[in-house]
């Protein structure tokens, strides 16, 4: 006996984007994308102007960091400026937007346009209702993250540059084209670093709240009651008018016949 096919989920995806899915590591990314592209802390000192890179401190250097109180490079010199940070907690910041994970909720999100709505005067004539094209995607999880960042500058002014340009960005969404996420940024704790034999530094330790979502990769890819992508039906309304005599065609259709 043949084996029934549903013909509804047999959906073209040809030219439709990938599932969309989002990890911890993208809203990490997120962070040092919006340093080096928006906000662009730079200092001024002998070479003139000098962008201050950010780096995300695995947990070995950050560690490192922690017992030196520098950040150093593969051999041992100082780095200044420089703003290093990590990820050091996540929480759930909503609770029941999922009843079942291996079933999760899915949201519809209708396109503006699709390629099955192209214009022809068939579909005007009869009145044709467009198509709508929907992509679904999961409901996602709502997180709250937690970041510990440190700035190093050789001086308090160069300092005071890099804070106000980060405190001017702060609670604001910060992201790329792809995703954007709320940060909180409530306080600067400055004080100054020494070595002996080595000159002094200003640092300052902030911390990062980033609000964002997390959808995992493997079960946008197993949505098992949706399809990524889904259409509704075309509607086409054909009308019918009987005439009694050739004499009640209007005049228009007399001179224009078909």
């Amino acid at each position: 006996m043949a084996k029934e096919i549903d013909r509804s989920k047999q959906i073209d995806m040809t030219g439709s984007k990938k599932a969309v899915s989002l990890g911890l590591y993208d809203i990490d990314s997120v962070i040092k994308y919006y340093f080096d592209n928006v906000i662009q802390p730079t200092v001024t000192g002998h070479d003139g102007k000098t962008p201050v890179p950010i780096i995300y401190a695995s947990p070995e250097k950050w560690k490192s960091i922690s017992r030196g109180g520098f950040l150093r490079d593969a051999k041992g010199k100082i780095q200044l400026p420089a703003i290093a940070y990590q990820r050091t907690s996540m929480e759930n910041s909503m609770i029941g937007t999922k009843v079942d994970v291996n079933n999760p909720l899915v949201q519809s999100y209708q396109k503006p346009y699709s390629s099955k709505n192209r214009y022809d005067n068939f579909s005007v004539l009869n009145k044709r209702a467009p198509v709508r094209e929907y992509t679904n995607i999961v409901v996602p999880d709502y997180v709250k993250l937690s970041y510990d960042c440190i700035i190093w500058a050789d001086y308090i002014s160069q300092l005071n540059l890099i804070i106000e340009d980060i405190n001017y960005a702060a609670n604001q969404y910060w992201g790329n084209e792809r995703f954007k996420f709320l940060s909180k940024i409530s306080t600067f704790a400055t004080s100054l670093t020494s070595e002996m034999g080595e000159d002094r530094a200003s640092k300052a330790t902030f911390t990062i709240e980033m609000n964002g979502y997390v959808i995992p990769n493997n079960i946008q890819k197993s949505l098992s009651n949706f399809n990524p992508k889904t259409f509704s039906s075309a509607k086409i309304v054909i009308g019918t008018e009987t005439l009694s005599s050739l004499d009640d065609i209007p005049n228009n259709e007399q001179n224009n016949p078909c």
